[in-house]
């Protein structure tokens, strides 16, 4: 989705631009209500966090398509956040861990996201 927007962009395709625009109405605030949310009221900040949001999001998608792993399936997203509530409730237990929660849950994540790829796929 990312580059079909580049190429859109570059080409001035208006036709594909006003597509993308008024068939994901939805989208557009759902991310900005998220950026509201997260990064205040402030119209500015919204904007580029609806942008940062759209962007991040068609990023992963072409990353699923082009490499062939699954991320945003049902499958790996459940045990996901299932083993994810484990993994932070053993952190949250540990002194040392509880202060680098962050660090455990991103490695979690991308542990989890190769593991799954690998050897549940």
């Amino acid at each position: 989705m990312f580059f079909e927007f580049l190429a859109a962009v570059i080409s001035l395709d208006v036709n594909w631009l006003a597509g993308l625009l008024t068939s994901n109405f939805h989208y557009l605030f759902f991310f900005a209500a998220i950026g509201f949310f997260f990064w205040g009221p402030s119209t500015k900040k919204a904007i580029i966090s609806t942008g940062l949001i759209t962007l991040v999001c068609w990023i992963w998608v072409d990353f699923q398509t082009v490499s062939g792993w699954a991320i945003l399936v049902g499958g790996f997203l459940s045990i996901y956040y299932i083993t994810k509530l484990a993994v932070l409730t053993f952190a949250d237990d540990v002194p040392f861990l509880k202060n680098n929660l962050i660090i455990v849950t991103e490695i979690h994540g991308i542990v989890l996201i190769i593991g799954y790829n690998l050897f549940l796929r």
